[in-house]
């Protein structure tokens, strides 16, 4: 009688001759049910894809942790020595020497404020994966050149090849400010805000802007980019007396924060969407059982159990989980996969930017569809569709078999 009962419900779900307005509800309450599974894995991929390139462009461009002369240290920078003391440390990959320096930069009646770093082309490479974006070396094939990143060049209307002045300020002198011609050698876009303010140049030329050279500062590379903050704490119970010690997260670590918790806020109100997909389920159900009452009450009659009742519509609605949250995830799969391109397309069309990197961390919408996700979210969505059934198939096996065949 059991698989009896389980092709009953089968028969059920698949039924569409009886009532036309339960048939209808039925499938609205399924293409709910589909919506709201496509949805919450879209947009999950989405979280994923922000949380993706946080973790593998801006992190793998951005040094993991920075050590900077105090101030009022300036003077004492054997930098060399440093560099020999934190490569010791058993969890730090590389290090790079930088300086960093303030300037004004202006192109005719452009002037854009910067911050510029002299970076040693060979060791960068070891700490950052810029190269990936553009050519170190050509800094040490130009010496005098500048690398920009691409907002930062088109807000000064200057392409490779142009001239930029810089006025550096000076802190020691007979001037205040010294103007500087240089050459634009490159322009990189890595697609993420550092575009907005990158300015590279050979650390030779950088140091040599100034009538004091400052002090020699280092990039620190790790092995483990979010044990970064234990790291540099460790480094700096050794340095920290001449050092001023930096790490990712006091530059970025808000903002990768604020994916992670928009990324729970939005799975909880697309949940939300999906309990109300469920609630359908539950009205369907409840307006299934009060059209088959006759039939429950002819099936009681005939011997059938108050659990085989109950396993029929138990059935009839796992089949309406099972085809929303299945069809919904292979709906949301699709979409996540094409979300970029679909999003891309839209900008190319209507000629306009839905992500700004001055405003968000990167200018492209990113995807990145996990397996993992997609069955947590499925399996959610059937096993609430699950839950809501168990009330409408339990009244309808409480049913007494008189009584549904003299309703009916």
């Amino acid at each position: 009688m059991r698989s009896l009962a389980t092709y009953i419900g089968f028969r059920y779900s698949a039924d569409r001759s009886g009532n036309q307005l339960v048939s209808f509800l039925s499938r609205l309450s399924m293409v709910g049910l589909i919506l709201g599974v496509a949805l919450l894995v879209v947009v999950l991929s989405v979280m994923n894809g922000f949380d993706r390139e946080m973790r593998n462009r801006i992190l793998a461009l951005v040094p993991h942790i920075t050590l900077q002369p105090w101030y009022n240290q300036q003077s004492s920078s054997d930098w060399q020595q440093l560099q020999a003391d934190v490569e010791r440390h058993p969890r730090v990959l590389a290090t790079a020497p930088f300086v960093q320096g303030n300037a004004m930069l202006i192109k005719g009646a452009a002037v854009e404020p910067s911050v510029f770093f002299g970076i040693d082309p060979d060791a960068e490479k070891r700490v950052s994966r810029i190269q990936e974006y553009v050519n170190l070396d050509i800094l040490n094939e130009d010496s005098s050149g500048l690398i920009l990143g691409k907002a930062l060049a088109d807000r000064l209307n200057v392409d490779v090849g142009g001239r930029l002045t810089l006025g550096i300020p000076q802190t020691d002198g007979r001037q205040n400010v010294r103007f500087v011609q240089m050459n634009v050698a490159a322009i990189v876009a890595t697609g993420t805000e550092l575009d907005q303010q990158l300015m590279l140049m050979h650390i030779d030329e950088a140091r040599s802007l100034f009538a004091n050279a400052p002090p020699v500062s280092l990039r620190v590379s790790v092995d483990d980019v979010f044990e970064a903050p234990q790291i540099a704490w460790e480094l700096a119970s050794v340095h920290g007396r001449e050092y001023l010690l930096k790490d990712w997260s006091q530059q970025f670590g808000n903002m990768y924060h604020a994916i992670q918790m928009s990324r729970k806020l939005v799975v909880i109100m697309l949940l939300a969407v999906v309990a109300v997909a469920v609630f359908n389920v539950v009205s369907t159900l409840v307006m299934v059982v009060n059209d088959k009452r006759a039939d429950i009450g002819i099936l009681r009659s005939q011997g059938a159990s108050q659990g085989d009742i109950l396993r029929i519509f138990l059935t009839y609605g796992a089949v309406i989980g099972a085809v929303g949250a299945t069809a919904g995830g292979v709906v949301g799969v699709l979409l996540a996969l094409g979300v970029s391109d679909l999003v891309a397309g839209i900008e190319s069309v209507f000629n306009l930017k839905l992500l700004q990197s001055d405003v968000y961390p990167i200018n492209y919408l990113p995807s990145d569809v996990r397996v993992p996700d997609v069955l947590t979210v499925c399996a959610t969505a059937y096993f609430m569709s699950l839950l809501a059934t168990i009330y409408p198939a339990w009244r309808a096996s409480r049913m007494a078999p008189a009584e549904a065949l003299r309703s009916s």
